[in-house]
């Protein structure tokens, strides 16, 4: 006979299970979440013993974990990298984790970030200044801002700031309003700095008479014959031995080298308050992405190296993610020579290669190829000159203007070959077919 009686022992003991079980999961649950954001500063008070307690608020202290974002698990702790824990937690959001209620208790949080603080409780970040073939080492606060930190690189090198360009982050630089702290700085990072100390700020030098300049008549050297006359060679090892090359990007090994005039080859220099559309030549940034699969770039400019420098940083040449620029060089690596033009004497500036080959020594003719709207500029190395129209007047002529192109598809058929001396450049627009 079956009873209707209140429940036995047995079912008021699986009631209390299911309840105590119910609050163990509580508990649990509550000390996952803790550990999983450091943000929830107030968690629900941890039931049972006292030496359960222990155990939960050690778990769940901060300052036993080596990062100061605790992943959600304990494999997470393990995989958690110093990178993954500066982006979880930006500057502005430490100082709101003075404290941190776990288990309902209140401890005192120690957030390990990238940057440090110093005896005054400010926080620094390290950073070093690439600048004129130096390496400048330096700590700076995170509260700086942007032109605050130009005044400390001031003191480090004279260049005022408004004469310094910085490659610091990705694209353009912010305005010199922003804080330091809301960029994505990492510790010990090295940086890009341009800029002349006022010191050594001079004019750009006067070209002499003889010297022809962009606007009058050009002229195309023959043979390599005068190259090798004394006069020339002891102004060439002149230069070589004052000349000063800072490489930017390292070279490739196996790559040829590509050296790029810059005034009327790649950009029309008369336009530059122009916007850059007419500016850059057509197709610029293509035409550096294409080459610089099989090539190294260097960039050479007939102009001072406060001129280059504000040109190839205003067009971003510096700072484009599909090619690098692994050197720039101005005017001060030319010099003049004496050469003939119709049979009589004629003295102008050149860029000569050996300038190059005698630093980088994996460079020869056999690999170098050099373009450049006037070929004069070549009349040391006339069997590596191509010479390509100039661009002018960008407003109108970018309309038309498909150089750069026919360019492209002409140095990459040639980078196929094991010697470059074997090509005679002044046939390289036969490539213009099928490029209109």
């Amino acid at each position: 006979m079956i009873s209707n009686s209140s429940p036995g022992p047995n079912a008021a003991l699986v009631s209390d299970t299911a309840a105590a079980e119910e609050g163990v999961t509580a508990t649990q649950t509550n000390d996952d979440l803790s550990l999983k954001v450091l943000k929830d500063t107030t968690a629900a008070k941890s039931a049972g013993s006292s030496e359960d307690q222990d155990m939960d608020l050690k778990q769940a202290d901060p300052l036993d974990s080596p990062t100061a974002s605790s992943p959600s698990s304990s494999s997470d702790i393990s995989n958690a990298s110093d990178d993954t824990t500066t982006s979880a937690l930006s500057p502005s959001s430490l100082s709101s984790l003075g404290s941190a209620a776990l288990g309902g208790m209140v401890t005192s949080t120690t957030i390990i970030t990238q940057d440090h603080l110093n005896e005054n409780n400010k926080r620094l970040i390290s950073l070093t200044a690439q600048w004129n073939g130096k390496k400048l080492p330096f700590e700076v606060d995170l509260d700086y801002t942007i032109g605050e930190l130009k005044n400390k690189l001031m003191e480090l090198t004279n260049v005022e700031p408004k004469r310094q360009k910085l490659m610091l982050v990705r694209g353009k630089l912010p305005d010199d309003s922003v804080v330091l702290s809301s960029l994505s700085l990492k510790n010990n990072q090295t940086f890009l700095m341009m800029g002349t100390p006022e010191a050594k700020v001079i004019k750009a030098p006067e070209v002499m008479p003889e010297v022809l300049n962009d606007l009058e008549e050009d002229y195309t050297p023959d043979d390599e014959a005068f190259a090798s006359m004394a006069q020339n060679q002891k102004s060439l090892r002149s230069t070589i031995a004052k000349c000063d090359i800072n490489i930017m990007h390292p070279m490739r090994q196996g790559k040829k080298l590509l050296v790029l005039d810059l005034d009327y080859t790649l950009i029309d220099c008369k336009a530059l308050n122009n916007p850059l559309v007419d500016v850059m030549r057509p197709g610029l940034h293509e035409f550096l992405s294409v080459c610089y699969e099989e090539y190294d770039i260097v960039i050479w400019s007939q102009t001072s190296w406060r001129a280059l420098e504000a040109k190839v940083t205003t067009i971003g040449l510096l700072t484009h993610t599909d090619y690098k620029i692994s050197f720039v060089m101005d005017i001060s690596t030319m010099f003049s020579v004496l050469s003939q033009r119709d049979g009589k004497p004629f003295k102008h500036q050149v860029k000569a290669l050996d300038i190059i080959y005698s630093k980088f020594p994996q460079y020869s003719a056999k690999n170098t190829v050099h373009v450049d709207d006037l070929s004069r500029n070549f009349a040391m190395n006339p069997k590596s000159g191509v010479k390509i129209g100039a661009y002018k007047n960008g407003a109108l002529s970018r309309h038309t203007d498909r150089e750069l192109f026919h360019l492209a598809k002409y140095l990459l058929h040639i980078s196929k070959s094991n010697n470059l001396k074997e090509h005679d450049h002044k046939n390289w627009k036969s490539h213009r077919k099928g490029h209109r």
